[in-house]
């Protein structure tokens, strides 16, 4: 921001006159948060750089305002998990891939590693994952999923649920609070105690649409 112009001139009004134009120019811009700012007091607005938002001075924090961005995203999957090729394995780590976004904003599907769900923007999100999964025999068998954040697995996240008979098929969902920076990626692990038991939608049939193997809706949620 500009410095105020000094109280020169002939008379009182010069200067007033030349405060006004200043204060006409900069009312509307805000500082840069760059660090070291204090935010002892309530109501500062300044840009945050680095999270591309603008933040307000609360409570002795700066904290991002919500002015607009609703950070959202809406992915899902048609394939089979695991995948036929290469031969599937019990007892190993799969991740579910996302090759279909319906909507999104600032939140997406990578494009070169399609597990991973990237966020633009640092904040707390609300995701609902869903998958389908179909037995293909008569053994009991388990599928465990749980969420990695950036290739780390999270601490008492895991969904177990196991099937039996064979051609069942059932639907697994969970809802959860996730923190993210931004950069952040998200991903959806899996792994089945028997590769009888695989995630997979249901083809078309008339009167009803197909349905995806996968689904997840991420929304990001307004904290103070």
């Amino acid at each position: 921001m500009s410095l105020l112009p000094p109280p020169i001139g002939g008379t009182w009004n010069t200067w007033a006159e030349a405060l006004n134009r200043f204060l006409i120019r900069n009312i509307n811009q805000l500082q840069f948060l760059r660090g070291g700012e204090s935010a002892d007091n309530d109501g500062l607005l300044m840009w945050d750089r680095d999270e591309n938002q603008v933040v307000v001075s609360y409570n002795g924090d700066f904290k991002h305002l919500r002015y607009g961005h609703s950070d959202y995203l809406l992915a899902y999957t048609t394939a089979t998990h695991p995948p036929a090729s290469p031969a599937p394995s019990a007892d190993t780590e799969y991740l579910i891939t996302w090759e279909n976004e319906a909507l999104s904003h600032h939140i997406t599907v990578d494009d070169t590693t399609t597990s991973r769900i990237n966020f633009e923007h640092a904040g707390t999100y609300k995701i609902d994952f869903s998958c389908e999964v179909q037995s293909g025999n008569s053994n009991s068998k388990t599928i465990y999923i749980w969420p990695k954040k950036n290739g780390t697995a999270l601490s008492y996240s895991t969904m177990v649920h196991s099937v039996k008979n064979s051609g069942e098929s059932q639907v697994i969902t969970r809802s959860g609070i996730f923190q993210v920076a931004a950069g952040d990626y998200i991903e959806a692990a899996f792994s089945v105690s028997d590769t009888g038991l695989a995630i997979q939608g249901t083809t078309a049939t008339s009167p009803y649409p197909a349905a995806p193997s996968a689904t997840i809706i991420v929304a990001e949620v307004d904290v103070e």
